[in-house]
C-alpha cells in the first residue's frame, strides 16, 4: 500500500525542492486529508487524496492492431482507474527479435561513445504511428491526456492514458486503431458496472 504522505510530497516537492521542516510541512489530518504548510503568513493548503482502484477489463486473449515496420502490435491491457489505460506490447516473434537485437547493439554503441548524445529511441516508439480513437456506446468524448513508450524491461510497451474515466451508464468501450498501413481494428469491451471496486 502506497503512503498517502509520500504521494502528497511527491506531488508537491519537486526533486530539486525537497521538503524540510524549516521550508516546508505536511501534516495528515485524517484519512485521505492534509494540511501543507510552505510557511507563508497569508495561507495554508488543505489537500485531499482519494484512493481510486485499477480495475483491468477482462481480454480473452491479445489481439493484434496493426504492424509498424515489421513489428506486429498487440493490444495486451486496458484498465479504468482516474482514465481509461490502454497497452500494447509487440507480439513475440523473429521481427520482435531481430528488432531487439538492432535495438540492443544501438544502445550499447551509445553508451560506449566518449560524449554520448540523445539515445537510440526505444523500439515501442514506432507504435505510436497507430492512431487510438476510444469511444462508448453513449457519446463520451474520450481526449488522450498522456502516453509512455519504452524503458529498460518495457522496451516495446506503449501506455496511454485517456480522458475521463467512463460514466457510470456506459456499458461497453470501444477502441478504433488505424495503423500506418493495413486496415483499421474496432475492440468492442464491456465495461464492469459501476459499483466494481
Amino acid at each position: 500500500m502506497t503512503d498517502l504522505a509520500g504521494v502528497i510530497r511527491s506531488l508537491l516537492f519537486s526533486r530539486s525542492m525537497e521538503p524540510s521542516p524549516v521550508a516546508s510541512s505536511v501534516e495528515r489530518l485524517d484519512d485521505g486529508t492534509f494540511h501543507v504548510d510552505y510557511h507563508d503568513p497569508d495561507h495554508v493548503y488543505l489537500v485531499t487524496v482519494r484512493q481510486v482502484p485499477r480495475i483491468r477489463i477482462p481480454l480473452e486473449q491479445t489481439v493484434l492492431v496493426g504492424e509498424v515496420a515489421g513489428v506486429r502490435a498487440e493490444l495486451v491491457q486496458v484498465s479504468l482507474a482516474n482514465h481509461v489505460e490502454v497497452v500494447l506490447d509487440a507480439e513475440q516473434g523473429p521481427s520482435r527479435e531481430a528488432a531487439s537485437d538492432d535495438f540492443a547493439a544501438a544502445y550499447r554503441r551509445w553508451e560506449e561513445q566518449a560524449e554520448p548524445g540523445a539515445p537510440p529511441p526505444w523500439p515501442g516508439e514506432q507504435f505510436g504511428n497507430v492512431a487510438l480513437a476510444v469511444s462508448d456506446d453513449i457519446g463520451t468524448a474520450y481526449h488522450l491526456v498522456s502516453g509512455q513508450t519504452g524503458g529498460m524491461g518495457t522496451e516495446w510497451e506503449v501506455r496511454w492514458s485517456f480522458r475521463p474515466t467512463p460514466p457510470a451508464t456506459a456499458g461497453r468501450l470501444t477502441l478504433d486503431f488505424t495503423p500506418p498501413a493495413g486496415e483499421s481494428v474496432r475492440v468492442e469491451l464491456p465495461l464492469p458496472p459501476a459499483d466494481q471496486g
